[in-house]
This record gives structure tokens, sequence and C-alpha cells, in this order.
């Protein structure tokens, strides 16, 4: 047989050689392929955002240790060399030692300041190392159902860190609270969000975060009903900065149990009486007797609309008119359709 009768034959090995090689390959191609979608899966996953927040947050989170026992704090910001710690009031009011415990490195903290009608203490340490800050969000956009990530130091130093989730069990809620202080009885609507985890002692104080790894909320006291509930980061933030600034917090006691009308569906504003074309104030769902709102005539029902003709929209505005420092107060409310002004003069 000649070369050239010896081509055909020759052409046709390497071609099916080609044939079977290219056919591995692809076959690897494919098995990578679906290794890589698998990876990508996990990376993606719930679990692993659950994770990466606690892992990005944790460093932020503390246990704060009294002759009374530990609770949780985190850190809010720093200054310098000044490190400030929100955590809950009730937990530090009677110490007469404050330490503080990031991991293993403790310090002592200093009481800079507190309002115990939100269960707020602001703590203080010294310290020339940077210190992680937590990120803080905005609890206005909270949904029902939205799942939330608590750190804390549950019944001992043995756990700090531990993790607890949850979801938002309804966003922001005016609840009754009475608390005395400085043998002055004061009855008030604390807004709050609502958390379904069940608590054991020790984590007052710890920040709620978001899937965002934002704080949204600080774990305060729970009533006897045995809820879980956070104090908005809109107004912790409002205070501590108050408190950080040696400004005296003033909070206006208006008495209202509050929903915000934007956030009111048609069919609610009618069952209510009221036009569907109001958008913004707060509809006055319960008016405490013997309140500011109600000294000034303010009755369940009305829709406020602006305090001292300052117009309220959202959470952040009505939280500016609580924590204003004002002598006299004005209420622009609907009644009935009607625009009214009411005001209360205090001499």
């Amino acid at each position: 047989m000649n070369k050239s009768s010896k081509l055909p034959y020759v052409l046709l090995a390497i071609a099916f050689i080609w044939l079977a090689i290219l056919s591995q390959n692809l076959s690897s191609l494919d098995h990578k392929t679906d290794t890589e979608q698998v990876i990508q899966q996990d990376v993606t996953g719930f679990s692993t955002d659950f994770t990466r927040i606690v892992d990005e947050n944790s460093a932020a989170v503390l246990s704060i240790l009294t002759e009374n026992g530990t609770s949780t704090g985190f850190v809010y910001r720093q200054d310098n060399d000044t490190v400030y710690i929100l955590t809950a009031y009730h937990s530090v009011a009677d110490a007469t030692r404050l330490n503080v415990q990031f991991g293993t490195y403790r310090c002592e903290a200093a009481l800079k300041g507190y309002d115990p009608l939100i269960d707020l203490a602001v703590l203080e340490i010294k310290t020339p190392y940077q210190i992680p800050v937590l990120k803080t969000g905005d609890a206005s956009l909270l949904k029902r159902g939205e799942y939330v990530i608590l750190i804390g130091t549950p019944l001992s130093q043995e756990y700090a860190g531990s993790v607890r989730t949850g979801m938002i069990a309804s966003s922001i809620t005016a609840v009754e609270n009475s608390l005395t202080y400085d043998e002055q009885r004061y009855d008030y609507y604390l807004d709050v969000i609502q958390v379904s985890a069940e608590l054991e002692n020790g984590y007052s104080g710890s920040p709620v975060l978001n899937m965002a790894g934002e704080v949204t909320g600080m774990i305060t006291m729970a009533p006897e009903s045995q809820l879980s509930f956070a104090v908005s980061i809109n107004e912790i933030r409002k205070v501590a900065d108050l408190i950080i600034a040696d400004t005296e917090v003033h909070r206006n006691l208006y008495g209202i149990k509050e929903i915000y009308v934007h956030s009111m569906e048609n069919y609610e504003k009618s069952n209510l009486g009221l036009n569907v074309d109001t958008i913004s104030g707060i509809y006055a769902q319960r008016v405490r007797e013997a309140s500011l709102a109600y000294e000034a005539g303010v009755r369940t029902g009305d829709v406020i609309t602006a305090i001292n003709d300052i117009p309220i929209d959202d959470l952040d505005d009505y939280l500016d008119l609580c924590y204003g420092n004002y002598e006299n107060f004005t209420f622009t409310v609907l009644r009935n359709g009607e625009t009214h002004s009411l005001g209360v003069i205090h001499d």
C-alpha cells in the first residue's frame, strides 16, 4: 500500500482521537459547571447570610459586667480615644462597678448618661485602639415577618456572643408603659418593635440587626406578657446623640397612641372616617388623659398633621417633636374633615 492510500486512514484516526479528547473535555466542562452552580447556591444560601452578618458584627457587641450580673451592649460611636457604648439602663442602674468585655479584652466603663423612659444608658470607655462600630439603620422600614438577628450575653459571660434569630412580629407600635423615677410617676406610650424571639436574662441591651447588618433597635425590658421588645434605633440614636453632646434631654409626653397615616390602606382610612386623600400625619388611636395632647384638646380619632406648625410625615418627624425643647404646644388636627388649631400654654 503506497503512502497516498494510507493517508485517509491516518486522517480518520486523527479525527477519531480528536473527537474523543473533545468529548472528554466537554464532559469535564459540564461537571465543572454543575459544581460551580452548587457552590454558588451554597455561597448565597440563607444560612450564609446569617453567618456573614454575625461574623461582620460580633466584634462590636460586648458584655456588660456589674456586681448584679451580665448584660449586653454594642459600640455606637468612637471619637478619637473615646468609645460610646449603648445598653439597657435597667441593667446598669444600680451598679457601682462597670466593666465591659470585648472577647478577652476587658476594661472599666463610665456611665455617660441615661434616659430611663426609653431604658437607655450610654457608657464610655477610653482606649487607644480602634474599635468596630455597628452601622445604624431605619426602624421605620422594618416589615412584619422580616428576619432579624440578636447577639448577646445570656445568663453569664461564659455565653458571650450567643446568637438568636427571630422575626419582626410587629413594626413600630405603641405600648403602655408606667415608670416611677425620682419619686415621680410617668404614664406614657412607648414606641417599640416586637421581636418573635424568646430571650434569656442578659440579652437586655442587645442590638437588633436586620439582614443588611444594620442596627434597627435595642432590646429593652419586656412587660409581664413575656413578649420581647426593642426600642427603635431612630429614638435610641436621637437620645444618645443628645447625651453624648452633653445636652439635656427634653422629652415631651404627648400621650398619643399613634398610627402613621401613610401606613394605612384606603379601606382603613374609610373605616375610621378619614378622607382617603389624607396621606400624612398621625392618627390618634388613643389619647391619655392628663397628657399634653389631651390638655390641648386632642381627642381619639383626630389626625395630627403638625405640632408647633412643624409637619409630621414619618417617625423621625415625630421624634424630633417629642424631643424638642418647647414651652408651649400647638396641635394642628383634622377632625370630621375640618382643620383645627389646638393649643396649650404653660406659664
